[in-house]
């Protein structure tokens, strides 16, 4: 008796085992294209509100930018951009990097977008690889449209953005060597004016 009990114990343990590491129990990874539609749909959406456009460009920004915050990783932007080099910065230098930086970027991509009038965005099914995915993404203009490619990696089940491809172009892969460069031979007070510099320029850009 004694004998049976122990082989079904067993039996059910090995039983659980193989219950808890089959793919079927295994937590299935969120979708990044659920969780990102949201963001980039409030921010669209923001673009065609006549009270936005009414505002000064710096204030549209900051509305803009607040809300990209919440899908995308500009801390890991800036890490990426400078690679090594951004272990040579101290806290503070890092800290106004990375400030610096996701206005660049921001910039940028609402340049892309600014024309945006709610003509649609298409999603095709994100391609995901362990921890990271790409969500590929269409935006219709009045004029043609633009495929933007979210480069996102996984956080405690948050999918961010670390890098956009916006027509076949890494924003962050564009801006890598020229920022390298600039630190390596004028330093950082010289990198962070020229990065002033180019905001400057697109903040008065208003297409």
């Amino acid at each position: 008796m004694r004998t049976l009990k122990y082989l079904f114990s067993v039996f059910i343990a090995a039983f659980l085992a193989l219950s808890l590491h089959s793919p079927a129990a295994a937590t299935a990874l969120p979708d990044p294209v659920e969780q990102i539609k949201p963001v980039i749909t409030e921010i669209t959406t923001m673009l065609t509100e006549e009270d936005y456009k009414q505002l000064p460009r710096e204030e549209q920004f900051d509305k803009f930018l607040t809300l990209a915050k919440k899908r995308f990783d500009f801390d890991e932007m800036s890490k990426r951009v400078l690679g090594p080099q951004w272990n040579s910065l101290s806290a503070e230098q890092r800290e106004l990097f990375n400030e610096r930086f996701a206005h660049l970027l921001g910039y940028t991509y609402m340049d892309k977008i600014d024309t945006y009038a709610g003509e649609g965005i298409q999603y095709e099914t994100p391609r995901i690889r362990g921890e990271r995915a790409e969500v590929r993404t269409t935006i219709q203009f009045k004029e043609g449209s633009v495929p933007i490619f979210y480069i996102m990696q996984l956080k405690n089940s948050e999918w961010m953005a670390y890098d956009l491809v916006v027509e076949n172009i890494s924003l962050v892969r564009n801006y890598m060597e020229q920022l390298r460069s600039i630190l390596q031979r004028n330093g950082f007070d010289g990198l962070i004016k020229q990065i002033n510099d180019k905001i400057s320029q697109l903040q008065a850009t208003k297409k």
